[in-house]
C-alpha cells in the first residue's frame, strides 16, 4: 500500500509544500462515536523556503500507508502503573512519616 502525497501552497510564502504522508510527521485523534473508532491525522511539514509549518488532515486510513500511529493501549497501561506507583509509594511515605512522629512523641513524653 502506497501512502499518499499531497502539493499544497504554503501558508505564508505561497511556494509549493509536498507533503508525503510515509515520511512527514503527525498526529492522530481517535474519537468513539456510537461505539465506532473514527481516526484522523493531522500531517506537518515545514516549508523548505520560509520554514512555515504547513498541516494537511486526512480522514481516509488508505491514504496513510503502512505506518502505524500511537499504541493507545500502551499508554493506558503506563498511566495504570504510573498511578498504581503513586498511591505504592504514597503510602509507604505516610508509613515511615508516622513512625517517626511516635519515636517523637515517644521521647518528648
Amino acid at each position: 500500500m502506497e501512502a499518499k502525497k499531497i502539493e499544497i501552497a504554503c501558508e505564508s510564502c505561497g511556494h509549493q509544500v509536498e507533503i508525503d504522508f510515509n515520511e512527514a510527521q503527525f498526529s492522530s485523534q481517535i474519537a468513539i462515536i456510537n461505539g465506532k473508532k473514527k481516526e484522523s491525522r493531522t500531517f506537518f511539514q515545514p516549508c523548505p523556503h520560509c520554514g512555515q509549518l504547513n498541516t494537511v488532515t486526512s480522514e481516509n486510513k488508505e491514504e496513510w500507508g503502512k505506518r502505524k500511529g500511537p499504541n493507545v493501549k500502551a499508554f493506558m497501561f503506563s498511566g495504570f502503573l504510573s498511578c498504581f506507583g503513586i498511591i505504592a509509594l504514597s503510602i509507604l511515605l505516610a508509613y515511615f512519616a508516622f513512625k517517626g512522629l511516635g519515636i517523637v512523641f515517644d521521647w518528648i513524653f
